[in-house]
């Protein structure tokens, strides 16, 4: 049994070691200006919703934009100018780059019983 636990605790260290490896390998594409494929329809998915209130997800660590419901006001392949709420009458423009965006959640569609209007980009 100590046998398992040992193989065990040795598949975790390097799960843990590839983890860290993967991570700084996507930070130096994002770096690099190499984009995934999926983040090259997001542009085109943002022009669509122009207009519309959507909720981010970022990968930086300010998260000044994080979870707050912003309305997008233009975006091309590369950036998204968003209009993001303060508080009352208070309002910012807000020029991201695509690349730091995580998920983009469309705000304002219900979900029904059974069903999932709510789209996820």
């Amino acid at each position: 049994m100590d046998a398992f636990a040992v193989f065990g605790f040795i598949g975790f260290l390097m799960v843990l070691f590839l983890w860290s490896k993967v991570t700084r390998l996507e930070r130096i594409l994002r770096e690099n200006g190499i984009r995934p494929a999926a983040a090259k329809d997001l542009g085109r998915k943002l022009g669509q919703w122009v207009g519309r209130e959507v909720t981010l997800s970022l990968y930086g660590a300010d998260g000044e934009t994080q979870g707050q419901p912003c309305r997008v006001l233009d975006a091309d392949e590369v950036w998204a100018l968003l209009l993001c709420e303060e508080g009352k009458k208070k309002e910012r423009q807000v020029l991201i780059r695509l690349d730091d965006v995580k998920q983009v959640q469309l705000a304002g569609a219900r979900r029904r019983k059974g069903t999932k209007e709510e789209e996820t980009a």
